[in-house]
């Protein structure tokens, strides 16, 4: 195979990579390569977002204000599948926070689990934790004597409480920023929330 070749397959692979880094989580040593092609274009594009513990570096999606959380259904349900919608209902009745805003959340970190990372800054789940924020956080939402980051039943009540352990009764905007650094990230997922009232 030519140098050329192995050059267009290689990219071709970091362009899938990119697109949705889960694709390829569970191939051997390819992780570290789409960690880093993903940061490149992390740092291209918004270099916000991101969720679960203060990170940064993930872009935020749809933070143009283009992309309808309702998508093709209109359901008022940011797309979510009536699962993810159980669940962040039944998380936010048992917290201090709506379900339009643990809704939204799930919408802006993965698209209701649709892309759970790792990040370009290791964040995972549908509700995009960091490991150290998941060992502080993390539930067993279903009580199968587990906290899988990766389980939304785990995962959204994780995040109900993050919010509110971060005072979201009292200063929401503020929790928001404290599961993301980003004014702009708080901006987007109060908007999207909005919408879902």
């Amino acid at each position: 195979m030519s140098r050329v070749a192995v050059a267009a397959a290689v990219a071709g692979t970091l362009a899938v990579a990119c697109i949705n880094p889960g694709v390829f989580r569970d191939v051997p040593m390819l992780g570290e390569l789409i960690t880093v092609a993903v940061s490149f274009t992390d740092a291209a594009g918004a270099g916000e977002g991101g969720g679960g513990g203060g990170k940064t570096s993930k872009a935020d999606p749809g933070a143009d204000g283009e992309d309808e959380p309702d998508g093709a259904n209109g359901d008022g349900g940011a797309g979510a599948p009536a699962a993810y919608r159980a669940l962040y209902k039944r998380a936010a009745a048992d917290s201090c926070v709506d379900w339009q805003v643990l809704a939204a959340i799930g919408y802006v970190e993965s698209r209701h689990g649709a892309n759970t990372g790792p990040s370009s800054a290791g964040a995972l789940g549908p509700m995009q934790f960091m490991p150290a924020t998941w060992r502080s956080y993390g539930r067993d939402g279903d009580g199968d004597g587990r906290k899988d980051v990766h389980d939304p039943a785990d995962a959204i009540p994780a995040a109900a409480a993050y919010l509110c352990a971060h005072d979201a009764a009292t200063n929401l905007r503020k929790a928001l920023w404290h599961y993301n650094h980003s004014w702009r990230y708080v901006d987007h997922v109060l908007a999207v929330a909005d919408r879902l009232r």
